[in-house]
């Protein structure tokens, strides 16, 4: 057993040389792993902390609630920072209505100044009633540019088509709606009742007449 130890130990004097040169390497190359996974680790959180602060604009049309002919035109900023200076450019010009186009409109026109986080313009576009051959067909596209907190510049283009409603169908009135709808028609009802427009009918009974009932039991 001794002359084993003695033997290894001998051979270790002997390639002393060759075991630093590995042990080196292999620690350089540790080095340079854990080099490789801290960088790797620094972009994802700069890509974290971009995405935590970058505004991102959407915009889309939608059906309105209540009737699935008039549409919406939905603005909102989906992104996690604020949105600056955002600017809007229709390509080619939408004619909402009869002599009135998209690009006239205030907020189209003259850009915002400023989205929050999660902040939505939700507005009535048109109405697929009137000239519903020709609308269904149209599209267009709508460019917005924008600024996050740090003034750096961003760009998306969004495709408006109105054929993604054909066949479109609804059933029933929605609940929202239909509540409304009633408290309205109640309110009508009591300001009528208020203003004598509506007359109560009143069936009056004096204690003749109750004990007169009770004779007949």
């Amino acid at each position: 057993m001794l002359e084993i130890i003695n033997k290894t130990l001998e051979f270790i004097n002997e390639n002393s040389g060759a075991f630093s040169v590995g042990f080196s390497g292999v620690v350089a190359f540790s080095t340079l792993l854990y080099a490789i996974l801290t960088c790797e680790l620094v972009s994802e959180t700069r890509k974290m902390r971009k995405v935590q602060t970058e505004p991102k604009i959407y915009v889309n049309i939608q059906p309105r609630e209540e009737w699935i002919n008039f549409i919406d035109l939905v603005i909102q900023n989906i992104g996690l920072g604020p949105a600056y200076n955002i600017k809007f450019e229709i390509k080619p010009d939408f004619e909402y209505a009869k002599g009135h186009f998209l690009s006239e409109l205030g907020f189209i026109k003259n850009g915002l100044r400023y989205l929050a986080p999660n902040q939505k313009l939700h507005f009535f576009l048109t109405s697929l009633v009137n000239n519903f051959d020709e609308k269904i067909k149209t599209s267009f596209e709508i460019k917005v540019t924008y600024q996050n907190s740090t003034g750096g510049k961003q760009e998306d283009v969004y495709v408006i088509d109105f054929s993604q409603f054909i066949g479109l169908r609804q059933l029933g009135e929605p609940p929202l709606y239909k509540i409304a709808k009633n408290i309205k028609e109640i309110q009508n009802t009591l300001h009528h009742l208020s203003t004598g427009f509506y007359k109560i009918k009143v069936i009056r009974y004096t204690k003749k007449d109750i004990e007169e009932e009770h004779k007949n039991y």
